[in-house]
């Protein structure tokens, strides 16, 4: 699961900017759109043909897809030929493909690129082959609900994930803690950090400063009853911002969060930087799919709770399709591609294969039938409570991800540290953070 949809680690995303998550801006605007559009949909697979994807990940994705490959030739007949990339190498690759019009037949996107290709004429609409050739019916409708581009279905997602917070929770049995019960209030996460410190002797912060992670404001502003973005423009208030970034230092004056200069140090590497493996903070905040790959970094227990909400019915958790994949318009064999898609999302035996590579199985009831480990089964429980008490819908991909959206995320990453280091006040911080945003989503 060490894969996820937008990139290994919070360094990644501040590092490559939209590289970590897709396209950067020039990359994309050399992509050009298929001029012929795409070829007529609703077909029949033709079977027994070659068929090319195009992906990314790492070794473990690419052998886990090569097995669901051989299934597929053994069941369906014909050929996969796989091209998989690192994530930062793979989008540059994709762009050129697609610019030179010879893209696999199904590729692998990124979430921030799916809205900006589905435009460009350059994905398949998939909702042509439903139900006939894609069957979507047992997948959760919330989640592959934001893939849908101007009432055309674009891409699906091969895996679900749900935000939230990983603790270690062998550390804090040790000093007399529990981990916060999924939906505990900002309130009782405050009180909760602060304990930590103290209990801890000073051992611990009770939390990492969180204040530059964007994931973790979108689901604070969605508690606000905002997204991010409004129509291609920044759709949070000066308020919102100012009210999040002092949250954080609040903690960080009393001691529960660490100084900006340690959280800054930390995120210069990847998961074994962090405060969390490295015993000077109890949780860490992303995408629980990562919870392996952590895990596999300590010794001791680690477990899985949402985010501080004001109430479950403020939650601002939503349920996020990852690892979204589409089918190149100008295939030769566009029904056999989605046969394929389709085969990669319902089919039992490729599923249990991949079982969370890719996130939660899309395939709800596919996704019960599957054995996993006990961490991965820690994150499937996870995703299966989130969507069942405090999910709320989200946009599609085109409103999540507007243009100059990646630069926006990169600035506000830059602007809390630079609050956090004492470098800038909120106020001057705010102010920075939402003029650049502004010039950005011009």
């Amino acid at each position: 699961m060490y894969n996820t949809d937008t990139g290994l680690s919070r360094r990644s995303l501040l590092r490559y900017g939209a590289a970590a998550t897709g396209l950067t801006a020039p990359a994309l605007a050399g992509c050009s759109p298929s001029e012929d559009g795409p070829k007529p949909g609703g077909g029949t697979p033709a079977g027994n043909v070659p068929l090319r994807m195009s992906a990314y990940g790492s070794t473990a994705r690419q052998q886990k897809l090569q097995q669901v490959y051989d299934l597929y030739k053994k069941k369906r007949g014909g050929s996969v030929e796989l091209s998989l990339l690192a994530n930062d190498a793979y989008s540059q690759k994709l762009a050129t493909e697609i610019a030179g019009g010879a893209a696999a037949d199904t590729i692998a996107l990124f979430q921030n690129i799916v809205a900006q290709y589905a435009l460009k004429n350059v994905l398949a609409p998939l909702d042509d082959y439903v139900p006939k050739v894609l069957d979507i019916s047992q997948l959760d409708q919330s989640s592959i609900a934001s893939g849908v581009i101007n009432g055309k279905r674009a891409a699906l997602p091969l895996g679900d994930n749900a935000y939230g917070a990983i603790y270690d929770k062998g550390a804090l049995d040790a000093i007399g803690m529990s981990v916060p019960k999924p939906g505990h209030t900002w309130d009782d996460f405050i009180a909760f950090a602060n304990d930590v410190k103290k209990k801890s002797g000073g051992a611990y912060y009770g939390t990492v400063d969180d204040s530059g992670d964007f994931n973790g404001f979108e689901v604070f502003a969605r508690q606000r009853g905002k997204e991010l973005y409004k129509e291609g423009k920044l759709g949070v208030s000066r308020d919102d911002v100012q009210a999040w970034f002092e949250i954080w230092a609040g903690l960080r004056k009393t001691g529960a969060a660490p100084p900006g200069d340690l959280t800054v140090q930390s995120s210069t590497g990847g998961f074994g930087t962090t405060l969390l493996v490295g015993k000077k903070a109890p949780n860490f905040f992303i995408y629980p799919n990562v919870l392996g790959a952590l895990q596999a970094l300590t010794k001791t227990e680690l477990a899985v709770t949402t985010m501080p909400m004001p109430s479950a019915a403020q939650s601002g958790h939503f349920l996020r399709g990852s690892n979204w994949v589409g089918v190149y318009a100008r295939s030769e064999h566009p029904a056999d591609a989605v046969d394929l898609v389709n085969f990669i999302v319902n089919d039992e035996e490729a599923g249990k294969v991949l079982q969370a590579e890719f996130g939660a199985p899309p395939n709800l009831q596919l996704r019960k039938s599957i054995t996993y480990n006990k961490v991965d089964q820690l994150f499937i429980d996870y995703v299966g409570l989130v969507a069942k008490e405090f999910a709320h819908p989200v946009p599609s991909l085109a409103d999540e991800f507007p243009s100059g959206s990646p630069q926006v995320m990169t600035t506000f990453v830059t602007v809390s540290q630079s609050i956090a280091t004492g470098k800038q006040t909120i106020s001057d911080g705010v102010d920075s953070f939402m003029s650049q945003a502004a010039g950005f989503l011009t």
